[in-house]
């Protein structure tokens, strides 16, 4: 892989396979898996994750916006895919053409969806979005006797297909407002079918609520899916075990070695000063590719198996770690882990995003679009996601797929 550089996103999706078994086997019967694959797949690369895990078994995908669904199907999805987020009326050609599920979470948005299909002479399928107090998109209880109103008037071209809410705190110990939480979307969906609106498939639990399922009313039907989302490529902090899986790897190289006296400034600001004759190593990578500047001497990475210190600022396109500790200086080229393992240490995104003060989410999303994604299966050569190469004209004996694979 001589042309692309060294700073790379590695995703095993064989590790993304472990994961999604491990979830699916451990749901009750007649529950399936809906993996969330919004923003890239967490920045895994939507492309390469989405066709693993429909091979897998999954029957149907989550995604936040019509364009993501659209990349799916242009990546040769043929699974159930569902729009969660927002979806203008300009948007609505495309929801169909490419045989996307709209969700449903406003009046206004009702309405455009149902004056486009019967301007088509079609029937669209949709999943009702409640807010059952997570304060985001979705009908409140106070709205349900407009929102009944409106599917009324509207019964020959909307199909009510679903609904599904989301949980605000199911990672918490306290499952107080998981519960009411619950009761009020029980009341809801309750409400919906005393009108003859009965949506066959019920989703209502994130990757924590997976883990960590609340108790069901009796008197509602079971979730018929779950949408795991972080679970599928990273553990989840304080709800999942080493048994999950990393998915990806960030890893580049050293680019140059330099030894420096005592009393030297390191970056931008000279915010570092070395406190001893100190051997840096200045890395190819910074926080356009997705090291966040706030791990600027705080954070660390991995060379030679061990934990070296970021020292300095981290700049857009370069970030210096000391290596002075090391047995042995490390040489140009050499091996760096910015999350991941190396050697018997595991550097994870749940600590990266600790010392960040952000999340795994951010982290992982976080890096850019300039970083490769090279993709590994058993018994295939690496693949690569690229937007730099899509002629696939890497230097090496693969299978590369550009980003504007499959564009029409």
């Amino acid at each position: 892989m001589h042309r692309l550089r060294p700073t790379r996103a590695v995703i095993d999706l064989d590790a993304l396979s472990r994961n999604f078994h491990r979830i699916a086997s451990a749901l009750p019967r007649g529950c399936e898996v809906m993996p969330v694959v919004k923003a890239d797949a967490y920045g895994h690369g939507a492309e390469a994750v989405a066709p693993r895990l429909e091979k897998e078994g999954a029957r149907s995908f989550a995604v936040a916006v019509v364009e993501e669904g659209v990349e799916l199907r242009r990546a040769g999805v043929l699974s159930e895919i569902l729009v969660m987020g927002w979806t203008g009326d300009g948007q609505l050609p495309e929801l169909l053409r490419f045989g996307l599920v709209a969700n449903v979470h406003r009046f206004e948005m009702l309405d455009d969806l149902a004056s486009f299909a019967r301007g088509r002479g079609v029937r669209v399928s949709v999943h009702i979005k409640f807010d059952t107090g997570f304060t985001r998109l979705g009908f409140r209880p106070e709205d349900l006797g407009e929102l009944i109103g409106k599917l009324e008037m509207n019964r020959d071209v909307l199909e009510i297909s679903g609904a599904f809410q989301n949980f605000a705190t199911a990672d918490s110990e306290d499952r107080t407002q998981v519960h009411q939480q619950i009761r009020t979307f029980s009341g809801m969906v309750g409400r919906l079918g005393e009108a003859g609106f009965r949506p066959p498939v019920i989703h209502v639990s994130n990757s924590a609520g997976t883990l960590r399922p609340p108790h069901w009313p009796e008197d509602l039907p079971a979730p018929a899916r779950v949408r795991p989302g972080l679970i599928l490529y990273s553990r989840f902090p304080g709800v999942s075990g080493p048994e999950f899986e990393d998915v990806m790897s960030f890893t580049t190289v050293v680019d140059q070695v330099k030894r420096v006296p005592a009393g030297t400034r390191v970056g931008y600001g000279g915010t570092f000063l070395t406190s001893r004759a100190s051997t840096l190593a200045i890395l190819p990578v910074g926080y356009a590719d997705g090291v966040p500047r706030s791990l600027s001497g705080r954070g660390s990475v991995l060379v030679q198996g061990a934990r070296c210190p970021i020292v300095g600022r981290v700049s857009m396109d370069l970030t210096a770690v000391d290596v002075t500790d090391l047995p042995e200086p490390p040489s140009p080229g050499d091996p760096v882990i910015l999350f991941g393992r190396q050697g018997a240490e595991r550097l994870g995104v749940e600590e990266i995003a600790e010392v960040a003060g952000t999340v795994g989410w951010e982290i992982l999303c976080g890096v850019g679009p300039r970083v490769p994604r090279v993709i590994l299966e058993e018994g295939r050569p690496p693949r690569v996601l690229t937007r730099f190469y899509p002629d696939g004209d890497l230097g090496f004996d693969g299978s590369p797929v550009g980003y504007s694979q499959g564009q029409e």
